[in-house]
């Protein structure tokens, strides 16, 4: 089974990132990128990703809010939402947890750490890295 992972980011450049952490998983795994929330709100429409990557500074809707309105989509029902900023306050950490993030990633230095991360969140859904 393939999964499929939403990235929803005003930086492209983390798409291959995260595309590059994916391939050294050895997962079989499809990443999607988004450059807003209207993009990813389109793109919801023909998939069903498993995991959502938000990251929190992004212009015109912050992640934040990007997260309130994707959390409303049935097509998400069962996503596992991950905010993923280069830096995440706590009072934004919170505040994310609250509107229902299942948990907040810091961008890390390199590619393996990231990995790292995504085999910890395929493995156990329920565990923040």
């Amino acid at each position: 089974m393939q999964r499929t992972i939403l990235l929803v980011d005003d930086d492209e450049e983390e798409y291959y990132i995260i595309k590059l952490a994916l391939e050294m998983t050895g997962e079989n795994c499809q990443c999607v990128w988004a450059n807003g929330l209207e993009q990813a709100t389109h793109l919801v429409k023909e998939l069903q990703p498993e995991f959502v990557f938000i990251d929190i500074n992004m212009p015109r809707y912050n992640g934040l809010n990007c997260l309130k309105q994707l959390k409303e989509l049935d097509q998400l029902k069962k996503s596992v939402f991950v905010m993923y900023s280069t830096y995440i306050s706590e009072e934004d950490h919170k505040k994310a947890l609250q509107l229902g993030a299942d948990c907040c990633i810091p961008k890390p230095e390199n590619v393996k750490i990231l990995r790292k991360h995504l085999m910890s969140l395929f493995n156990d859904k329920t565990h923040c890295p």
